[in-house]
């Protein structure tokens, strides 16, 4: 091969080689640094979690040796850091054991409430039923507060009791599987005799409920909902199929899931016990849910949609409780409450909030209302788009946002998405990612990931690998999983999943199981996150010819030199619209005087339509588009001139090496420009300056511009995005 060519393919090589380094180093411009810290002692799982409104974590897990272990968190100036485990001892000081994930409750008002259920298997039991217990303390989870009683059982059970504060202090845990119980007590601890809230008891076919859950709405009414699928198998049941009339149009099932509600007000004398009974008990499925709800003619039976065992309960902005749940036949379901009707509060049909098949969900709610309900793609041999998937529900335009995709791509085996929003409604994301395909044969080892907004959920530039070392994926298969088949997602955990919490500094802290491949011990692992972090008093502001100016309160944390700030089109990645200008005060900020500067968002001209740019991509992937344009650039010049040099060779050069040649700088370019056009357009970098300019100005017509900018801080030679304000301007 002649040297000439020989050179070019090596030039090639070595573009193709620049490309892969440029795309590497683009993911991690925007890392989230996190320390990792081993909070147990002996082989451990099951980790629950629990904020306090004081903003301290509280932590519960099973620690094979010493039972149900205890931490809390402090925060200082050097960050989040867990205390000592605590022993949380089982009634007479017995070693608790639970069979289940164990569940944590913090009272609403007093942090320094702590109180912890769990169910444990009743010796000699065959088959296997369990007791259920709970433990307390009021004194923060101090060494020796907490006193544990067993509230209940023996009985069957599918998965842990859950607990629940009510707004007058008492302490409510519900359980069963055959049954739904439920328990009160003032003190946490003299519950009394448990009482079925089944409408018929005992019914003349047990339900299987999973597990019942609770909820508590802001006038004090307690609701404990479950799902059941006692009739599944049943002909005609809707979990089988959906039955449909010859026309095609109408589901007529009337049997299959059930989805049942029961309601108890507060006693009419503050202080005495609810009034828990079956008759406050209703089925959704022909109730509410009759005839679509109203809304959805082609139910004219009423939803018999199934699920088992994974529905969530959450207030909304009015204080009410609304449902959220994953079904069978793999949707994202949610019903929302439509008002207080003469008896009981109303729930709307059903609606899916999922493009592709998808379970495990998971939902939190800001201080303004607005909800964030995040979920993995779906189990089973289904054709699935896997991944981790996000909607934000928007309370002031009453509308869900678009279908977010939060995972890296190609993310086989995503699960157990969870979510937490700070005060500043930034959202964070956690979920367990497999490095491979699931083979389910023992080799399964998974990652932590964690995602970040801080736009209130509109992108998520913030994607980040957190651990540092594989854990050993333990999983088994769903109780309707065909035999034989491998999960594409472990829906079903044997270990415990990720937990994740926002501390007293709005910092993101996570708790996972770490067991490393072959090993027999597993730890609880700790993450909190070390990188600067901010925010802005406002996400939001409107500009307009006679009030052309709007201020923002900045606040950072964990900045140790001095910041300066700029603005960035966030839509864009350039610089801003000549119209739009920022400034700062002070112009740089020592952080060891103060943690808060003021932003002022100036209209400094008209804006015109034209000027309108559109969202980035849902598939928020991180920024590297200008680096592959000048990636594209130089291999289309690369080819120019091989062309140019080969006209030029003998004729009788080698068709099969010019091709050769050929296919490198090709290759290159597709690859190239395909990533550009993934990546969500051009980057441009920003300098610590206190504004910028850019674009053209235009005198425009009196048209609305909506545009998003990034509030940047330069510290030490780093920046770090703190926020993005939606700019709406006139």
């Amino acid at each position: 091969m002649s040297n000439w060519l020989s050179g070019l393919r090596r030039f090639g090589l070595l573009l193709v080689t620049g490309c892969a380094a440029l795309i590497a180093s683009s993911g991690f411009m925007h890392a989230q640094g996190f320390a990792i810290t081993k909070v147990s002692k002996n082989s451990a799982s099951f980790p629950a979690m629990a904020v306090g409104s004081d903003g301290n974590l509280n932590l519960v897990w099973i620690d094979r040796v010493n039972g149900l272990q205890f931490a809390r968190s402090t925060s200082s100036a050097n960050g989040t850091a867990l205390g000592t485990p605590v022993d949380v001892p089982g009634p007479g000081g017995t070693v608790a054991l639970p069979a289940f994930q164990p569940q944590i409750a913090v009272y609403m008002t007093q942090p320094n409430v702590i109180e912890i259920a769990w169910a444990a298997v009743h010796p000699g039991s065959s088959p296997t039923t369990y007791d259920v217990f709970a433990s307390r303390s009021e004194k923060s989870g101090a060494v020796g507060t907490f006193i544990s009683t067993q509230v209940g059982g023996p009985v069957a059970l599918f998965d842990s009791p859950r607990l629940a504060f009510d707004f007058s202090g008492k302490t409510n845990i519900v359980w069963g599987q055959h049954d739904v119980l439920i328990a009160q007590a003032q003190d946490g601890l003299n519950f009394g005799t448990p009482v079925s809230l089944l409408q018929v008891t005992p019914p003349a076919t047990p339900p299987d409920t999973g597990g019942p859950r609770i909820a508590v709405s802001v006038d004090n009414h307690i609701f404990v909902a479950w799902t059941d699928e006692q009739a599944r198998n049943q002909p005609g049941s809707y979990c089988l199929a959906k039955t449909q009339d010859p026309t095609g149009t109408f589901y007529t099932n009337t049997t299959g899931g059930y989805f049942w509600m029961n309601e108890t007000p507060p006693p009419p004398v503050a202080g005495a016990p609810f009034n828990f009974s079956g008759t406050n008990t209703r089925r959704l499925s022909d109730t509410d849910w009759l005839n679509g709800g109203g809304l959805d003619s082609r139910y004219p039976n009423g939803f018999f949609g199934c699920s088992y065992d994974n529905l969530r309960m959450f207030t909304d902005k009015t204080g009410q409780v609304d449902l959220l749940w994953a079904g069978d036949d793999q949707d994202i379901l949610i019903s929302q409450n439509h008002g207080r009707g003469p008896v009981a509060m109303s729930f709307s049909f059903p609606i899916n909030l999922a493009n592709q098949d998808a379970s495990f969900p998971d939902v939190a709610v800001d201080k303004a209302g607005n909800f964030y309900i995040v979920w993995s793609g779906g189990p089973g041999p289904f054709a699935n788009a896997e991944g981790i998937f996000f909607r934000r529900f928007d309370v002031t335009t009453d509308k869900f946002g678009p279908q977010l995709s939060i995972a890296p791509a190609q993310s086989p085996g995503s699960a157990f998405p969870q979510i937490a929003i700070d005060s500043n409604s930034n959202v964070n994301i956690a979920w367990e990612q497999p490095t491979a395909a699931i083979k389910n044969d023992g080799t399964d080892v998974f990652n932590t990931f964690f995602a970040r907004s801080v736009d209130g959920g509109n992108t998520f530039p913030t994607v980040s690998q957190v651990t540092t070392s594989s854990s050993v994926l333990c999983f088994r298969p769903g109780p309707f999983f065909p035999a034989g088949a491998v999960p594409t997602t472990p829906d079903f955990t044997t270990c415990g999943t990720v937990q994740i919490g926002v501390d007293a500094k709005s910092t993101p802290d996570m708790v996972w199981v770490n067991q490393a491949s072959g090993s027999a011990v597993a730890d609880i692992d700790f993450a909190t996150s070390t990188s600067p972090t901010g925010t802005l008093s406002s996400n939001a502001v409107s500009l307009t010819a006679s009030s052309a100016t709007a201020n923002v309160t900045i606040t950072v944390n964990g900045f140790t030199a001095p910041i300066t700030f700029s603005c960035l089109n966030a839509d864009t990645q350039a610089a801003l619209p000549s119209w739009l200008a920022c400034t700062f005060n002070p112009p740089t900020l020592n952080p060891t005087v103060g943690n808060t500067d003021t932003l002022t968002i100036t209209r400094q001209g008209t804006p015109a339509s034209g000027m309108f740019i559109s969202a980035p991509s849902a598939h928020n992937l991180p920024v590297f588009g200008s680096s592959m344009a000048w990636s594209t650039t130089l291999a289309t010049l690369s080819l120019i001139t091989m062309l140019l040099l080969a006209m030029g060779r003998r004729r009788d050069l080698g068709r099969a090496i010019l091709m050769r040649g050929f296919l490198i700088m090709t290759l290159t370019i597709v690859v190239a420009a395909g990533l550009v056009s993934c990546g969500g357009g051009t980057s441009k970098s920003t300098s610590g300056t206190t504004g910028g300019t850019g674009g053209t100005g235009g005198t425009g017509g009196g048209s609305t511009v909506t545009m998003h900018v990034a509030v940047q801080a330069q510290s030490g030679g780093s920046t770090t995005t703190l926020g993005t304000v939606t700019i709406t301007a006139q």
